[in-house]
């Protein structure tokens, strides 16, 4: 196994009030020595962060390359109250406790993933980041403008726009592990009136587990053209092709002690977490069969992941101050990935999307009211299939064990929608506004699958009979509002109040109605599994102060969620049965502080207190009730902050950074079952960085989690001996970096 002795991945997470704040916005205010206004568009028009009432967390491209983020699993580590993780090639992602923690073709995202303002299903949240105007993270439900699968939030995630000047911007790493990673851009003006923009990006690393696997060979193409013939008409086209191949994590066995074999929620098979072998020692009696005799050897297996989409952003000044916005995209891919739960092969884990959508937006303003008014329509075929290979070990042959076991069988589901929206935003004074927006929506699915009959797992070998096929068809409609008003305390300084609601279409269990998978579970005779829905009220103060040194944002959240669909992984089961869960209370507190005592010192940090508890849980296909306990990666407390110093000379300036990252204790699933508790940890990053005075080019050095700190990622009850298996965060990585900009 290569040296892990390192691993930095630059970490400069920059967080700033309401969000972690852009490095560019931090230091185009350098020659004031305030902190500089962010503008987002998290509410579909171009916003200030401080006068907008939510807790945005927003990041510049400059922010996510110091920090060494490439992807979107890298960037929970400077978003206060989320888990951001990677599980195959497909991210999943909680804010504040609301999150889907297993990835089936039937099971909807619940925080929506948007690339220009286009849903991206989750998969595709797994590409490459790079060469970005923002990334914006926006918590709590956004039903009103958002909709769909944005019960939870939204992350949106905005493409470097091409400009009428000619640009040449560059970025090379290299690191431990064999990482290299180069990001290229290059901006070319073709008239007054169209210019083009080309990125491209290629990241390469060698396993970070022992086996080989958790490795990388990605990379990235993405192409954009903007045409503005005049003033008040606007078109950006743009389109991306990612590919990804090397060998996907694999995950380690969590909760049984090598020694003695008994339960022991926080121990691996070995001294090294990331070290997927089974050691050379016995768990049934002195002189027995080792584990691996008995279970086989976990290996780096293969991936096939391709996905391309294209989309456009027209924008046409129809009047005064008026604007008609139009937003189609179309989105490709197709994903085939094996990996092995500890001592199991798992896969192959299939899925497949062809995806369409459609906005249509008019919006105005005026000296007393801003507004938007839109329709939105997509249409999406997506398949998704998942397999376990029981009888790959030595022991699963010896008892005759299923050679194969389809765990998840969607062949085919259409889900297509529409839906009418619009929000308000009314000046009763210059101080006081009142906010009111709704949406109507509709969606229709139908999928048809196959799914294992009642006792397959009852009988010694495996099942060899025909496997039956199940449909499902149906209708969900609803309306999603928002009620809010804001008030300025002061020329620097506002207060808000807004509820409002989300809502997430039900979904199937994959048998047939009418038909029980296994009368011991007590399935229900529907495979309808209900709509779920949030309703949300946050009260939040921004306000800044010390001549705009010092910026204080604070926001207390209080959520109730009905119906929420829960699934949990169980690796013997032919059925993972979805279920509601009627009542799920969640509050909280987050407070960000950035505070500039000097224009060459920052301090950013955050406090989020997240209390999400189950009220009224009761699993029905067990009748246990889970009342009282945590959700899934919900941690209790999570604490981060980020310090940089720049020391100045003739020929620029040299900075020191540094971050860390606390989080309390957390499960990955509702059950709380063995081996799926993260103990509370401290992450800490760093580098240091030479910018030129010229701006062209700079250098330097980083680490990543510099303790090698061993943090569980997608984690399960299953794997032999178990009692879990779990993915992991990246150990320490660490390297060199240099960028250009031309």
């Amino acid at each position: 196994m290569k040296s892990r002795s390192g691993a930095l991945y630059t970490t400069l997470s920059i967080i700033a009030l309401a969000a972690p704040v852009a490095v560019q916005a931090q230091e185009s205010a350098e020659g004031t020595g305030g902190i500089a206004d962010i503008v987002v568009t998290a509410q579909k028009r171009s916003t200030s962060l401080q006068k907008t009432a939510a807790a945005i967390t927003a990041l510049s491209d400059e922010t996510l390359k110091q920090s060494g983020i490439k992807d979107l699993a890298q960037v929970q580590t400077i978003v206060p109250a989320a888990r951001f993780h990677q599980e195959g090639n497909t991210i999943q992602v909680f804010l504040r406790g609301v999150g889907s923690n297993l990835d089936f073709a039937n099971v909807e995202t619940t925080v929506a993933f948007n690339f220009n303002g286009t849903f991206i299903p989750r998969e595709g949240a797994s590409v490459g980041l790079y060469d970005l105007e923002t990334l914006e993270v926006l918590p709590g439900p956004q039903g009103t403008l958002y909709g769909r699968s944005a019960l939870g939030g939204v992350i949106n995630v905005n493409f470097r726009r091409p400009s009428h000047n000619w640009e040449t911007t560059g970025l090379l790493e290299a690191g431990n592990f064999d990482f290299f990673h180069a990001s290229f851009a290059q901006n070319v003006p073709l008239g007054d009136s169209l210019a083009m923009r080309f990125a491209g990006d290629f990241e390469y690393n060698d396993g970070l587990m022992s086996d080989g696997s958790f490795s990388k060979k990605n990379w990235g193409a993405r192409l954009g053209v903007v045409y503005d013939p005049a003033d008040d008409v606007n078109v950006y086209l743009w389109g991306y092709a990612a590919q990804k191949r090397g060998h996907p994590a694999n995950l380690v066995n969590k909760g049984t002690n090598p020694d003695t074999g008994a339960y022991d929620e926080g121990a691996f098979l070995g001294n090294d977490p990331w070290d997927t072998s089974w050691p050379n020692r016995t768990l049934l009696f002195p002189g027995g069969p080792t584990l691996s005799s008995l279970l086989g050897t976990p290996e780096a297996e293969n991936q096939i992941f391709d996905n391309y989409a294209v989309g456009a952003q027209v924008d046409i000044g129809v009047a005064d101050d008026v604007t008609l916005t139009y937003i189609p995209s179309y989105f490709y891919l197709n994903n085939r990935t094996f990996y092995w739960l500890g001592s199991i092969r798992s896969g192959p884990y299939r899925s497949k999307y062809d995806q369409t959508n459609h906005e249509l937006r008019l919006s105005g303003s005026g000296d007393k009211l801003d507004w938007l008014v839109g329709v939105n329509g997509f249409h999406a075929i997506s398949s998704g299939s998942y397999v376990i290979f029981i009888n790959t070990t030595p022991l699963g042959a010896a008892f005759g064990l299923p050679s194969d076991l389809p765990q998840s069988s969607v062949t085919r589901l259409r889900n297509q929608g529409a839906a009418i929206f619009g929000e308000a935003t009314y000046s009763v004074s210059p101080e006081f506004r009142i906010v009111a927006g709704g949406r109507y929506s509709y969606t229709r699915k139908k999928a048809r699958g196959n799914s294992l009959p009642e006792g397959v797992l009852a009988s010694v070998g495996a099942y060899t009979g025909p496997i039956p096929e199940y449909t499902f068809k149906r209708s969900f409609k609803h309306f999603d509002y928002k009620l809010g008003v804001e008030y300025d305390v002061a020329s620097n300084a506002m207060a808000y109040f807004t509820y409002q609601t989300g809502y997430g279409p039900g979904t199937f269990n994959e048998y047939a109605p009418g038909t029980p998978v296994n009368n011991s579970l007590n399935l229900p005779q529907d495979n309808l599994v209900k709509p779920a829905k949030l309703f949300s009220w946050t009260a939040g103060i921004k306000f800044r102060t010390l001549d705009n040194r010092l910026q204080i944002n604070n926001e207390v959240f209080y959520y109730i969620y009905k119906d929420l669909l829960m699934q949990a992984y169980n690796v013997g089961a032919p059925v993972n049965t979805i279920f509601n869960a009627k009542k799920v209370e969640i509050y909280g507190n987050q407070l960000d502080i950035s505070f500039r005592p000097t224009p060459n010192d920052m301090i950013t940090a955050y406090v989020s207190y997240l209390h999400n508890r189950n009220k009224d849980f009761v699993d029905t296909t067990t009748n246990i009730s889970y009342n009282g306990i945590s959700g899934p990666y919900s941690a209790d407390w999570t604490i981060g902050a980020n310090v940089y110093h720049d020391f100045q000379f003739d020929s620029g300036y040299l900075r020191l950074q540094a971050d860390a990252r606390y989080e309390s204790e957390w499960f990955a699933d509702f059950v709380h079952n063995p081996g799926t508790r993260q103990a509370p940890y401290v992450k800490a990053n760093g580098s240091i960085t030479w910018y030129s005075d010229s701006g062209t080019w700079n250098a330097g050095i980083w680490c990543r989690n510099i303790t090698d700190k061993a943090v569980i990622a997608a984690t399960a009850a299953a794997g032999i001996p178990g009692p879990a298996t779990a993915y992991m965060d990246e150990p320490r990585t660490y390297g060199v970096r240099m960028g250009f900009n031309f």
